[in-house]
């Protein structure tokens, strides 16, 4: 919807002027499209000292023309478009300050955040206005939002959930370098749907779910720098399909500090609490196209949609190979090289076989199963058809051959979590691949066979990337390590733990399962280590519902472990200290601790969701030396 400028901007401007009450309310009548801004241009670009800002109702499509019209709350700078999110607030730093003066055309008092350094807000009446000195002391990215009065920033609802922005502040070596600034932005609300009460939340980035987010494209190994805020009330584990990247800046909500080059480690994955923000850095090397996204489940599929149709197929599992399977906060980018590589062919061979548990969970209800077969043929007996998936030990530098042999009703697809492969055998159905040559789901009793090739010794996973709240929660999840000499593997000292999924839970729409299994079990079997042995620990994090915590140690106070690894990437030397024996994770992360026990007894590893939820106690059985 195109618009006209001085249009748009006469009602607020008439409050400025001193328009009448009458004036205000017509003002406040006429709802206006906000547009999604893709923080390109700072509102501050041409040198003002001063910048108007009106808080107003709008109507809002985050997905696309065709999808539904929200109500909602935004900011508009003058001279503007009402935009979700805010304007980009930008400057650097040491540059003078900007005086930024506010009025509402919102029927209720608001509160304004983040735009001093003060805890007390800006209130702002219906009809009123107030006004600030926005300062750039101080290098770093944070958000200024806003609430119904009295409201915290992780209780906002459905209309005020879209009144946030980003205040950016270029320190002197990154004024004029390449970036983007990624904002989230949430409205949330309840829906009674057949007498269940269901989350309903709009998840967007940049103003737009998925498929409607911005497609950007690099040219392969281009330095790649994004500055992404979390703007939503819930956490966000953000995961980079095909290259790791590093958290270059960290911010709370109120400090937003550099972190040291030897301090940052290399991620596929990284969580990012309510309100807080992370710049990141990334060379892509392999041509195709790619994602990053949320791996909540429920953060990329319809509970993140207010889409009534897409919600309904969420609701009744009804996702079709062709239909749309992902939502909310997801974007693609593009990779592009002028040259072709001659990938050669695969020295090995393997078929994995999708399936139905062999047998029910403990709840009694069916699940799903990754199985190696010795064929495309193969019976395999119930016993074979269990959660997880087998550990694949796969040579590094040694090209693979997958068989994914699909025995279910349903289509689905396996995503290489965080391997550096190349983008087709990636595993996200109708985004995969290059150029012409996309990956399609494994339809129902169908194959498909990929190749790749795993370049780095480590622990990764694989796990399903379709209709993942069913299918991950289901059991279609497992762990890779890839080595130098998979034959010497020794799992008598290199202990791999899993903590996934426990089966489909019969819950409303955006409830987390209540169930959870650390190596398919709710009463795992001991891990057993001798007295002076150094043993490794690798912790696999896939429960797509949960944010995880284990601690190993005894009922009063954790051991002591030295951090080895992050997803599947050796860690700098400079965190390859010893530190307390706990680990916090979301969904789609790994790490590696090495454990050298000091007495013999028995102790425990304790696994549980960081908020309430479930409790699994890991035996840990440490013998005399």
């Amino acid at each position: 919807m195109q618009h006209t400028s001085w249009k748009r901007w006469w009602p607020v401007a008439a409050m400025f002027l001193g328009a009448t009450a009458s004036d205000r309310g017509r003002g406040r009548d006429v709802e206006t499209e906000a547009e999604a801004h893709d923080n390109r241009q700072t509102a501050l670009s041409d040198g003002r000292a001063t910048l108007r800002i009106a808080l107003r109702a709008v109507t809002w499509h985050p997905e696309g023309s065709a999808g539904p019209t929200l109500k909602v709350w935004a900011f508009e700078a003058e001279r503007d478009v009402p935009r979700i999110p805010g304007p980009l607030l930008r400057r650097a730093q040491g540059a003078a300050p900007v005086r930024l003066e506010f009025v509402s055309e919102l029927p209720d008092t608001v509160d304004l955040h983040g735009f001093t350094t003060s805890d007390a807000p800006l209130v702002v009446a219906p009809g009123a206005r107030v006004s600030t000195t926005l300062r750039f002391d101080k290098a770093g990215n944070r958000l200024y939002w806003a609430a119904r009065h009295g409201t915290a920033f992780d209780s906002r609802g459905w209309e005020d959930g879209q009144l946030t922005g980003a205040i950016v502040v270029d320190a002197p070596n990154e004024v004029g370098r390449a970036d983007r600034v990624l904002v989230v932005t949430e409205s949330f609300t309840f829906d009674s749907v057949n007498g269940r009460e269901e989350i309903k939340a709009q998840l967007a980035l940049n103003g737009r779910s998925w498929p409607h987010t911005e497609r950007m494209t690099y040219a392969a190994n281009d330095s790649v720098r994004w500055r992404f805020l979390n703007g939503a009330t819930v956490p966000h584990p953000m995961h980079l399909h095909g290259f790791y990247y590093r958290v270059t800046r960290r911010g709370n909500g109120t400090a937003d500090d550099a972190i040291a080059a030897a301090r940052q480690p290399l991620v596929v994955t990284d969580f990012v609490p309510p309100g807080h923000s992370m710049s990141l850095a990334f060379q892509p090397h392999e041509p195709g196209n790619w994602v990053f996204h949320c791996h909540f489940a429920t953060h990329v599929n319809a509970v993140s949609s207010a889409d009534t149709a897409y919600r309904h197929v969420e609701r009744t599992r009804g996702y079709t190979p062709d239909g749309r399977h992902m939502g909310g906060l997801v974007m693609a980018f593009t990779v592009t090289s002028p040259t072709e590589v001659n990938r050669g062919a695969a020295a090995r061979q393997l078929h994995l076989v999708i399936d139905k548990k062999g047998e029910p969970f403990f709840h009694g209800g069916s699940g799903f199963s990754f199985a190696l077969a010795d064929s495309a043929q193969q019976l395999l007996p119930v016993s074979a058809r269990r959660v997880p998936g087998p550990l694949l030990l796969l040579r590094r530098n040694e090209r693979v051959a997958i068989t994914l042999h699909n025995r279910l009703d349903r289509a689905t697809s396996v995503h290489w979590h965080g391997l550096e492969i190349e983008s087709y055998p990636d595993g996200v159905p109708h985004v995969s691949g290059q150029g012409s040559r996309v990956l399609h789901p494994v339809l129902a009793r169908d194959s498909l066979t990929v190749t790749f090739t795993p370049p780095r010794t480590g622990t990764f996973m694989y796990h399903s990337h379709f209709s993942e709240a069913e299918q991950m929660n289901g059991g279609l999840y497992g762990v890779i390590l890839v080595l130098d000499d998979p034959a010497a593997y020794d799992p008598s000292r290199d202990h791999v733990l899993v903590i996934g999924g426990g089966g489909v839970p019969d819950v409303p729409m955006g409830f987390e399962s209540p169930w959870a299994l650390v190596n398919g079990r709710r009463f795992p079997r001991p891990v057993v280590m001798r007295v002076g042995e150094t043993h490794r620990l690798r912790l696999a994090s896939i429960h797509p519902d949960w944010q995880i915590r284990a601690t190993l140690g005894t009922e009063e106070a954790a051991w002591q472990w030295q951090p080895a690894a992050k997803d599947g990437a050796d860690l700098p030397v400079a965190l390859r200290v010893p530190t307390a024996a706990t680990w916090a994770a979301g969904p789609g992360e790994t790490a590696d601790f090495l454990v050298t026990p000091k007495a013999a007894g028995q102790f425990r590893l304790l696994v549980r969701s960081e908020d309430s939820g479930w409790m699994i106690r890991v035996p840990v059985e440490v013998k005399p030396r």
